[in-house]
């Protein structure tokens, strides 16, 4: 297609780039914007600057091949970046306007006020790892708490003057360090593998005591209790499912008094 046709192409190109334009001026002026009416306007738009945006490379490539009209390349070249200055504003104040009404809805659906509430706090001892962690792995999951957030909650979970606390404190309370004290606090109390040794010693060690001592039938429920809660303690872990085969009966037995 010669340079003069393809300029007659463009010049309709350009009015329906204007239009599309001027509708969504219009569209952003009014009070109550119809967002999705925009979002339409805006994806018409993109097409007309497309379409305008090809037949403007094929003037100028023809025009680049033309001997003599350098001149009229850079003029054509300075009237074509108006429109193309022209689409990147309105995309940009399109998206803008998108934005401030789309991100006000999400914040106020994210929103919540935390309970007040006595965080279990931990001490250091391994064996407290897990059911003391339960505090601070709730809130590590919430994800539209921010890290710094979640790094004063992680401060409150730990006894004051603890090997636990001692630790978080080598942190300073910065965003970026609240991942690296979670990672430290697990690589330190929270190894499962120490975690099923120990659980697993306090097991055998309350079963002998009971076993040496005796116990009345009026005990036993206490017993089953005390023996349930560290079973419990082993099934957070996912362990002894591997490992061992512990069941409460058998670990129970030996709690019933012996007939003389």
């Amino acid at each position: 297609m010669e340079v003069n046709a393809l300029k007659a192409a463009r010049k309709g190109l350009r009015t329906a780039f204007s239009l599309s334009l001027k509708k969504i001026e219009t569209e952003l002026m009014k009070e109550n914007i119809d967002m999705n009416q925009l979002s339409i306007l805006k994806t018409q738009f993109i097409d007309k600057f497309q379409r305008l945006d090809t037949c403007q490379s094929q003037i100028s490539e023809q025009l680049l091949d033309t001997e003599d009209a350098v001149q009229e390349y850079l003029d054509d070249m300075e009237d074509a970046e108006n429109y193309r200055d022209r689409y990147i504003e309105m995309c940009t104040r399109v998206d803008l306007k998108i934005r401030e009404t789309v991100v006000p809805t999400e914040t106020e659906k994210r929103s919540f006020k935390l309970p007040k509430i006595e965080l279990k706090k931990f001490s250091g001892e391994a064996k407290d790892f897990w059911p003391s962690g339960v505090s601070f792995r709730k809130f590590t999951m919430i994800k539209a708490l921010r890290k710094k957030t979640k790094m004063q909650y992680l401060l409150q979970s730990v006894e004051p003057k603890s090997k636990a606390e001692r630790l978080v404190l080598s942190f300073p309370a910065t965003a970026e360090n609240y991942p690296k004290a979670i990672d430290q606090l697990k690589e330190r109390f929270g190894r499962e593998d120490l975690l099923v040794q120990i659980y697993v010693r306090e097991l055998l060690n309350l079963v002998m005591k009971n076993t040496v001592s005796g116990r009345t039938k009026t005990d036993l429920s206490a017993l089953y209790d005390e023996l349930e809660g560290k079973l419990r303690s082993l099934e957070s872990l996912d362990e002894h499912k591997k490992n061992m085969e512990i069941s409460l009966h058998h670990w129970s037995s030996p709690a019933y008094p012996r007939k003389s």
